[in-house]
């Protein structure tokens, strides 16, 4: 899944250059907005993964105002692109912790390492603070982007050292952190831990035993000491 992305920018011919320098990386343009108002719609029409957030825009506020008024209402991580760099413009911008900054004029590939340094910082902030989760989902690194996984899309977790891999029904995902890491960190009750090595999705299980339970025709250990939370969780006939 392609990052999406917002472009604030009221200079149009710079914004459709930027989309397409953008596209060409594999990015999704969600929209193009010259003011604040316009980028307040953009948000609850297709909410963006990331925003590309020019200083000065059309309208009653300017960038930085409008990043603070974003932030009091949703987590996405700003990317500040802007020609204007005098020290006390910066400093306001710098108070409301951007991910990223790039001036104008800009370079292509600047565009594409600053959306993926935005990305990582955002995705690492999620990974490290308890219960931040937006919308029960986060961001995970799938070869040079990182892709929006669903809680309700995981079937189960299995450690694999001090990583940690993620499976879906169609795709497995590598986490840089471990399975004591993630369960102390994404405390969602539909994960439950079965054994040592593995939590599940408990919604996703289609089969159980004592011993095991069946996610996708895969066997799971249950370990003795988490055997009896385990067959609490289903409704026995």
């Amino acid at each position: 899944m392609a990052i999406k992305v917002l472009i604030v920018e009221d200079e149009v011919l710079v914004a459709e250059e930027i989309a397409a320098d953008l596209e060409d990386y594999g990015f999704e343009i969600t929209e193009i907005a010259i003011s604040s108002e316009e980028c307040f719609n953009a948000i609850k029409q297709n909410p963006p993964h990331i925003i590309l957030m020019d200083i000065n825009i059309q309208g009653e506020i300017d960038g930085i105002e409008t990043t603070e008024l974003i932030q009091q209402s949703a987590n996405i991580p700003i990317v500040y692109l802007t020609a204007n760099s005098d020290s006390k413009t910066f400093k306001r911008a710098l108070e409301t912790n951007p991910n990223a900054f790039i001036s104008k004029p800009y370079h292509k590939k600047d565009l594409y390492s600053a959306i993926e340094i935005a990305c990582n910082k955002h995705n690492e902030k999620l990974i490290e603070t308890p219960n931040t989760i937006i919308n029960n989902s986060f961001f995970v690194k799938d070869g040079e982007y990182y892709t929006k996984l669903k809680f309700k899309d995981i079937n189960y977790i299995e450690a694999d050292g001090s990583y940690c891999n993620i499976y879906t029904d169609t795709k497995k995902f590598t986490l840089s952190s471990n399975l004591n890491h993630f369960q102390n960190n994404h405390t969602n009750p539909i994960f439950v831990r079965t054994h040592r090595s593995y939590i599940i999705n408990i919604k996703k299980v289609e089969a159980f035993d004592k011993d095991s339970v069946i996610i996708n025709s895969k066997p799971i250990p249950i370990s003795k000491p988490h055997q009896k939370e385990i067959m609490n969780f289903f409704n026995k006939l």
